[in-house]
């Protein structure tokens, strides 16, 4: 039954692709089993125009008008040379095919696996966002406010479900005090990253979701940036402490590999687009609570684990980490 009703509905894919694009023969389409199909199904279209990705939204104004959107930044984006996947269009010169409850867009297929962090591939991603962010300087985007941006605050429940978890893998003093030094971080951070702080920092159009997943590589090479769904008017810093908590934090404790990872991203980030003073001293608090937000909601989705670690290792983990960025902060903030 099950198997019937998936290819029922891969039926209907390929017939309204055929009926709308222009690819000559084409094979059944199939679900592209190396991702997740959270938000949208995701189809793997093969025929004699070339290979595609197609994907399916809802119908319905908020995300017609953010799909129309994507479709202009991609194309913004080629047309500046970086490497993202171009949109297929229909007959009629349309971007994506609407029904009556969904709406279907087809993508050229992008080759390539998650990036590898090795010292080209940090230099390549930080270069990359750097020019995303200057050639889409002054482009028109949705409207939104561009100062309330993810990260900016760690959910305070969320942290506390964390610090349970560690409390009952272990009840000891070095977990409380591990706790202890997050939570002065993030006091600190809430000071720093305040809303009426914000206009000191600049703004535009970010990708919004920038990590290693969405950086596809060929070896060292970048063959494609992908999921532009979060893209609009945000705050630099979002983007940049997305790339520097998923590419250059991660799970270390070495201080110099830390710093090594990140001045590397930094400057060739600076290539094209030059940090503030106060993005410079702010930027490692919003490093700070985007990696603590990400593990805290990680964990119980990953049953009690995060790229290994239990809730007790990552209040270690943190904690280390954390009082480095702090460090850093200080650092950019005196000139040191």
């Amino acid at each position: 039954m099950t198997s019937r009703t998936r290819i029922e509905g891969m039926d209907i894919i390929a017939q309204i692709i055929r009926e709308h694009y222009d690819l000559g023969e084409m094979a059944m389409p199939y679900q592209l089993a190396t991702t997740h199909q959270r938000r949208h199904r995701k189809m793997v279209v093969e025929s004699d125009a070339g290979k595609f990705l197609a994907k399916t939204y809802k119908n319905d104004p908020v995300t017609l008008d953010a799909l129309y959107f994507q479709h202009n930044l991609v194309g913004h984006l080629v047309n500046n040379n970086l490497p993202v996947a171009g949109i297929q269009k229909t007959r009629d010169g349309h971007t994506f095919v609407t029904m009556d409850t969904w709406a279907l867009e087809l993508q050229a297929f992008i080759e390539g696996g998650q990036m590898p962090v090795t010292e080209n591939t940090l230099k390549i991603s930080g270069e990359a966002l750097g020019r995303f962010h200057h050639v889409c300087q002054d482009m028109p985007a949705p409207p939104r406010d561009a100062r309330k941006w993810r990260f900016s605050e760690v959910p305070r429940q969320t942290f506390r479900t964390f610090y349970e978890h560690a409390v009952k893998e272990r009840n000891d003093q070095e977990v409380h005090a591990h706790c202890n030094n997050i939570v002065k971080f993030l006091k600190d951070a809430k000071t720093m990253l305040d809303i009426d702080k914000r206009y000191a920092f600049e703004t535009g159009v970010i990708h919004g979701d920038w990590h290693g997943g969405n950086l596809l590589f060929v070896g060292e090479k970048l063959n494609g940036i992908i999921d532009m769904e979060f893209a609009g008017d945000g705050c630099y810093l979002e983007d940049i402490a997305y790339a520097v908590s998923n590419l250059c934090v991660r799970t270390s404790v070495n201080s110099e590999k830390l710093l090594y990872r990140t001045n590397m991203l930094l400057n060739a980030y600076e290539i094209h687009r030059t940090l503030s003073y106060a993005e410079r001293v702010a930027l490692y608090y919003a490093v700070g609570v985007k990696h603590i937000t990400t593990v805290s909601y990680q964990l119980p989705q990953q049953n009690g684990r995060v790229a290994g670690y239990t809730p007790r290792q990552w209040m270690a983990i943190l904690d280390y980490q954390t009082r480095w960025l702090a460090q850093q902060s200080h650092k950019a903030r005196w000139g040191e």
